[in-house]
């Protein structure tokens, strides 16, 4: 009998094994396949579970969104390719032509960006509101509004959003609410069970907290929203990296040890910086000269997160001499890493604002963000104050 040919170029079967692996594997693969016709149709009309072709979802976002939405807890969630896609996939997947948004004017600087210049370009006009001053949210949010978009702590100033006011006046117009949760986590508050209709991280931050990936999250319990949003993410080809779902579910298996340090380092840290002679304000929610200090307490489930604002005393020169002295410290545009880092929000996040805009937020162009690591805190301490000594 005649060997049956092979070839190299030809995909093999996975090796049969009556074990299960231990972590999640990685598949890469871009496309999966089917013995027939039949087994395909019922996968594309969801009559069977399964995956088709990279771009519509993968196993590896599978899991990582199933363990987002149990800790958030959401009926399903999408992973999209960064905090900007999630945005844009709400947006994108909900709005129609002529609709209204309102979105708190303090986000994420490309989140206010999007809000305020390029939708408007679109179509979709943007009004603005003070998410910690419901005096505002009556003129901003009205009865067409569709969208509402807030941070529930903002970036960078961190004002915590006085979310019964803002779910009472979303509920009263039928408008559609939005949290980024991002800096808060799903420990500190879950915005589904307390009113908002969907709810978004950047998981490139503190969730995967490795600074190795980007990746956003969008989840809901509403599963006309939950398809909307899947639906765009497939089409418009806003779907997540499999290797960077790998990436962030090992990440997210150490969440809850890093929160819990770097939320106790940067609370020690704000009270360090608050008694230092050369700095002129400190902005962390812990602190009870905060001005939502009390609201926090009502809302972050005990923890005040781990980000600190502070301002250096002095000019722009002096400003450089501080980040240059803390030599041990990261200077870059981003946060949630394991070791701590700084930015300066007015020319990072914020770059894009008018210096005026910036300056109506509260955005000092000597206005240093933190996000706090989890090394000791000692060695934190010291970097703090051999900086601040040079400044």
């Amino acid at each position: 009998m005649s060997k049956k040919r092979r070839s190299v170029v030809r995909r093999s079967n996975e090796p049969q094994n009556i074990g299960s692996p231990l972590t999640t594997p990685l598949s890469s693969s871009v496309v999966y396949t089917y013995s027939d016709v039949d087994q395909l149709k019922a996968v594309y009309e969801k009559q069977a579970e399964g995956f088709t072709y990279a771009r519509y979802g993968n196993p590896n976002a599978a899991v990582l969104a199933d363990k987002i939405s149990w800790m958030e807890d959401a009926q399903g969630g999408v992973m999209t390719a960064s905090g900007m896609s999630a945005l844009s996939a709400v947006f994108m997947g909900i709005l129609d032509a002529g609709d209204r948004i309102a979105s708190a004017t303090q986000l994420y600087g490309q989140s206010l960006k999007m809000t305020s210049q390029i939708l408007p370009r679109l179509g979709f006009k943007n009004t603005l509101f003070d998410a910690s001053d419901p005096d505002t949210f009556t003129d901003a949010i009205q009865a067409n509004t569709k969208i509402i978009l807030a941070e529930i702590v903002s970036n960078p100033m961190l004002r915590v959003t006085d979310f019964p006011a803002l779910t009472k006046v979303a509920k009263d117009v039928g408008a559609l609410l939005v949290i980024d949760n991002t800096f808060t986590t799903p420990t500190g508050f879950n915005p589904l069970d307390h009113g908002a209709d969907m709810v978004m991280h950047s998981v490139t931050k503190m969730l995967s907290g490795h600074s190795d990936l980007t990746l956003g999250y969008i989840g809901t319990n509403n599963q006309d929203l939950l398809d909307k949003l899947d639906e765009t993410v497939s089409t418009l080809g806003l779907n997540a990296s499999p290797y960077n779902c790998w990436l962030a579910e090992r990440g997210l298996h150490t969440f809850d040890l890093r929160l819990k340090q770097a939320q106790d380092n940067a609370g020690r840290l704000s009270r360090l910086l608050s008694e230092h002679p050369k700095v002129s304000a400190v902005h962390y929610p812990g602190l009870s000269t905060h001005p939502d200090h009390t609201l926090a307490k009502e809302l972050l489930n005990g923890g005040f997160g781990t980000m600190v604002s502070f301002v250096l005393k002095g000019g722009y020169e002096n400003l450089n001499t501080f980040l240059k002295a803390a030599e041990n410290i990261p200077y870059g545009p981003t946060l949630g890493d394991v070791a701590t880092m700084m930015i300066v929000p007015a020319v990072s996040s914020h770059r894009e604002l008018d210096r005026s805009e910036r300056l109506k937020l509260g955005i000092e162009d000597n206005l240093i963000r933190v996000s706090v690591g989890i090394e000791s805190f000692e060695i934190i301490r010291d970097d703090f104050l051999e900086a601040l000594d040079a400044a």
